[in-house]
C-alpha cells in the first residue's frame, strides 16, 4: 500500500504546479510549490464539479456541507486521473482491511 504522487499544472496559471499525493488510508495532500501552500483533506470531504474544460476540486467541511475549506481548479483529464487514483486507493485499502 503505497501513496501515489502526481504533478499537475493548474489551468490558467501555467506558472503554478500542484503536487498531489493520494494516501491509501483516505487522505489527499496537495502542495502548490510556487506558493508554498499545503492543503489536506480526507477523501469523503472531496467533491468534483466539472464546468467546460476545467474541473473544480472542492474540499468541504464534514460538519457543514456548505462550508468550503479549499478549492482547486484542474484540467478535466487531470481531475479524471485524480478521481481514478482516489478510487483505486479506496479499493486497495478496503481489500487490505478485509484480508486482516
Amino acid at each position: 500500500m503505497l501513496a501515489e504522487c502526481r504533478q499537475f499544472v493548474l489551468p490558467g496559471h501555467n506558472e503554478l504546479h500542484a503536487e498531489v499525493t493520494v494516501i491509501p488510508t483516505g487522505e489527499l495532500e496537495v502542495n502548490i510549490k510556487e506558493n508554498n501552500n499545503s492543503l489536506k483533506a480526507d477523501f469523503d470531504e472531496l467533491y468534483f464539479y466539472s464546468a467546460g474544460k476545467e474541473t473544480e476540486l472542492v474540499c468541504r467541511d464534514q460538519l457543514g456541507a456548505e462550508s468550503v475549506r479549499w478549492h482547486l481548479n484542474l484540467a478535466n483529464d487531470d481531475a479524471r486521473e485524480l478521481a481514478k487514483l482516489i478510487e483505486s486507493a479506496e479499493e486497495e485499502y478496503e481489500a487490505l482491511m478485509r484480508d486482516l
